[in-house]
């Protein structure tokens, strides 16, 4: 037990049960609770929240990267690429309390955007709505709260990134366990008081504010007094290294959205409702499945950043060799209970409900297992400070939306154009090509790794050449 407490993998898979745990008691509260026009109305303010990590722009991968770069003894942070530190020891901790004082003044620049987009936005979409819900007033509070929350999670959110990536993953793991708690339980107890609409914004805004006052206490522990201060060029010139690779991320994150909500859009009219259902029913359970497994690597991409910035190959391989492993394993696992075990359950205790069919629910399930590992290598190329696969995801995306569409109109796949789509389109590129560059930049190659385990570098990683160079976007 002391172990499990001490275990970042176990927190991770905490918070990932606590994220379940919502959905099952959560929603059938507010079935229960709302009337049919507030429970609508829910999900549109829920809509509105998804967009938080599109409208972060992707600043928080750049942001922990450069605080895992700092904690590794980075000198200085470049656009593109990095300026490897062989030799160094302990952290910068300049850099680090430039990098707090950037990101601070970053994420009031996000919120501000934030505010003008979501407040013409959500207003415009809850004015819709808010003459059929049964206390409009009381809507137009919530949807205020709903805002104040969304904005207030943007603003603060950074913290637990910054705490994160000064491999304080345990910490970080259970402080965001705690806050889904207090939300779940706050939300319940509200519900069941009669909050209505106000149960579930209110409740986030509380767990954010506890979030956030954890986190920021525990930064500004680890950091310590401030060598001095920052000034306002160098905020600027920071924010300027931290935008290439941050828009990068921010559209590939966006156009993941889009093809998942576009998907969804199609399926509903060209298929109905049930087929829908059935379509998203079975994509959670995958998603879950990659989720809970990729928690043996998450866990170790702070420390990584410190091993590639000092150059340290041989300790990345010892780290990711095992892990990796785990993550597989971890998949299989629960992917085989998914495809064996759920549609007997589902047959037996709710059979107006099922999965897939076997064959889609097996190449779905296949699918998730390769985009879960091409996801891993890819992050894996990002701690070198470089996105190669920013526009090949975003081509794949699309070009797998045209052709779900092209196979719903002239076959008679049903819903299996959803599952072999994205399955043949990814598996054109993105599928092998990533794992392999992955591997490339640990220096050795993929099946070498996989079956070999950790061994020596007999390669320079492809960025050594051109990240010591010197040019004007560095700092």
């Amino acid at each position: 037990m002391r172990r499990l407490w001490q275990s970042a993998v176990a927190w991770s898979w905490v918070m990932n049960g606590l994220r379940l745990t919502a959905g099952l008691v959560v929603l059938p509260l507010l079935a229960t609770r709302l009337s049919k026009p507030d429970f609508d109305t829910y999900f549109v303010f829920l809509s509105l929240a998804a967009l938080v990590p599109i409208l972060d722009l992707g600043f928080s991968s750049s942001v922990g990267r450069a605080v895992s770069y700092a904690m590794g003894g980075a000198r200085q942070l470049r656009a593109q690429g990095f300026v490897p530190e062989p030799g160094a020891v302990g952290p910068n901790r300049v850099l680090l309390w430039q990098l707090l004082h950037t990101t601070r003044w970053l994420y009031r620049l996000l919120t501000l955007g934030a505010l003008a987009f979501l407040a013409a936005l959500g207003t415009w979409a809850v004015s819709k709505a808010v003459d059929k819900t049964s206390s409009p007033a009381l809507t137009w509070v919530a949807w205020g709260l709903t805002l104040l929350s969304i904005l207030w999670e943007i603003y603060s959110g950074w913290w637990n990134v910054f705490l994160r990536n000064l491999d304080r993953v345990l910490s970080s793991t259970r402080q965001v366990a705690l806050a889904q708690t207090i939300k779940i339980a706050l939300s319940c107890g509200l519900l069941v008081a009669g909050g209505g609409l106000l149960s579930v914004p209110l409740a986030g805004l509380v767990a954010a504010l506890v979030q956030r006052y954890l986190a920021r206490r525990e930064v500004l522990a680890i950091l310590g007094p401030e060598p001095g201060g920052t000034d306002s060029r160098t905020v600027r010139e920071l924010i300027a290294v931290l935008w290439p690779n941050s828009w990068r991320v921010g559209l590939q994150l966006f156009s993941n959205y889009l093809g998942s909500q576009a998907n969804t859009l199609v399926c509903l009219p060209l298929l109905g409702l049930a087929a829908s259902g059935q379509y998203g029913f079975t994509l959670q359970l995958i998603t879950l499945c990659s989720s809970m497994a990729q928690v043996w690597t998450t866990v170790k991409w702070p420390y990584l950043g410190q091993l590639r910035v000092r150059q340290d190959l041989p300790a990345m391989q010892r780290v990711v060799w095992p892990r990796l492993w785990l993550q597989y394993a971890t998949y299989l696992l629960l992917a085989g209970l998914v495809i064996g075990l759920v549609p007997w359950l589902l047959q037996v205790a709710q059979p107006d409900k099922s999965l897939l069919p076997m064959p889609w629910l097996a190449l779905l399930a296949l699918h998730g297992f390769l985009e879960m590992n091409y996801v891993f290598w890819g992050t894996l190329i990002s701690t070198e400070n470089r996105t190669p696969f920013t526009w090949p995801i975003i081509v794949s995306n699309l070009s797998s939306f045209v052709l779900v569409l092209t196979l719903l109109k002239t076959t008679s796949l049903g819903l299996g154009a959803l599952v072999l789509a994205p399955l043949i389109v990814h598996g054109l590129y993105n599928h092998w090509k990533w794992p392999r560059e992955g591997a490339r930049s640990l220096g050795t190659t993929f099946w070498r790794f996989l079956l070999g385990g950790p061994g020596g570098v007999d390669r320079a990683p492809q960025t050594a050449s051109w990240t010591t160079v010197g040019g004007p976007d560095k700092l």
